[in-house]
């Protein structure tokens, strides 16, 4: 009985050893992915749009937590997505079709609760510690600066925010530089939920209505290479 309880108190103080608070910040690329759009008119048939590829945005990442145990951290965190223009040369179809370019700023900031599970019991100076996990959150969607152009006209859609859920799946690869301090790569799925424009365009300096906004889903494979301290 008293070799258990020995045990049990080392368990604990081993545990302990690696229990603390952390914070960490790093860089991130989002890739978002390609998808087909509408744009819906009273009395007229839809004109829909193909493979629009929002392109890709920067991201700085903010998180802060705290390590229960040698196996398992959660954090609060901010992944925030910065502007970056990109065009994209899309298919406009109604009754022919017309190839034509949408450009815009599209980005995201995401309020996330996380957890990871590490897959190795002991870390340190020189050991790689391999994790995986996800989180939900709030995102901020931005879908700015919107124009469309076919080779006979242009219109423009005034900037556009929505708030939605979001979710994160993913994983990666710490490398412990000290025992307190690490570098890693990590690979995500993200789902931000959408953003709608507003359900008009302005085609020189003429409003047209929509029968309903742009709508623009906000799923990407986001890239992040970041630096963790734990105290």
């Amino acid at each position: 009985m008293k070799h258990f309880a020995f045990l049990c108190v080392l368990l604990a103080l081993s545990g302990s050893v690696f229990a603390g608070p952390f914070v960490r910040v790093g860089y991130g690329y989002s890739d978002f992915r390609s998808q087909d759009m509408s744009i819906k008119h009273e009395g007229y048939p839809e004109i829909s749009l193909s493979n629009y590829d929002p392109g890709a945005a920067d991201q700085v990442l903010f998180s802060a937590g705290y390590f229960v145990n040698p196996h398992f951290r959660a954090e609060l965190a901010l992944d925030m997505g910065l502007a970056s223009e990109d065009t994209d040369r899309v298919t406009y179809s109604r009754v022919n079709s017309v190839t034509g370019e949408i450009s815009a700023e599209v980005y995201s900031r995401i309020f996330l609760v996380n957890g990871y599970f590490h897959f190795k019991d002991i870390r340190g100076a020189g050991k790689f510690d391999p994790y995986m996990g996800g989180g939900i959150g709030l995102a901020v969607n931005r879908f700015e600066g919107v124009s469309s152009s076919i080779p006979t006209t242009s219109a423009t859609i005034a900037d556009s925010d929505d708030t939605d859920w979001a979710f994160k799946l993913g994983g990666g690869v710490m490398y412990w530089l000290t025992d307190n301090f690490s570098a890693d790569l990590s690979i995500s799925y993200t789902n931000a939920g959408s953003v709608t424009t507003e359900d008009k365009a302005y085609l020189k300096g003429v409003s047209v209505p929509f029968a309903e906004g742009l709508e623009l889903d906000l799923e990407s494979f986001n890239y992040g290479l970041a630096v963790l301290y734990q105290f």
